[in-house]
């Protein structure tokens, strides 16, 4: 399988539990010892911390949450993406930005988010 094809596998994931609030499936598509960055100069670790913002952000009625890869490579077990976000907030609020994540191959075959960063543009 091609880089862009495992990130948009991986993404379509992501959209999936997020859009239905399963936010213990979304925590479960990082490493253990990920660490992410919401663009507010911040930097959470590990999946109880990653599990607690995005849940926060289900709360506060973030929705309909997509991807479109700009950019993406790497090689083996390492690859890495580069996107434009794009998600629905109450009121019909809508917001997006630029994501970049990098998604490691664990010893089982299964690929997990090690970094994720992102940022919001008006």
């Amino acid at each position: 399988m091609d880089i862009k094809s495992i990130i948009e596998l991986a993404n379509a994931a992501w959209n999936k539990a997020l859009n239905s609030r399963n936010i213990k499936a979304l925590a479960s598509l990082y490493s253990e010892n990920a660490t992410v960055s919401p663009g507010n100069g911040t930097t959470l670790a590990g999946r109880s911390e990653i599990e607690a913002l995005f849940n926060s952000f289900v709360e506060n009625g973030v929705h309909n949450h997509t991807l479109e890869i700009i950019e993406c490579g790497g090689s083996d077990k390492v690859i890495y993406q580069v996107s434009k976000w794009h998600a629905n907030g109450v009121e019909s609020s809508s917001f997006g930005g630029i994501t970049m994540s990098v998604l490691e191959q664990s010893s089982d075959g299964q690929w997990h988010t090690n970094s994720h960063v992102w940022n919001m543009q008006s």
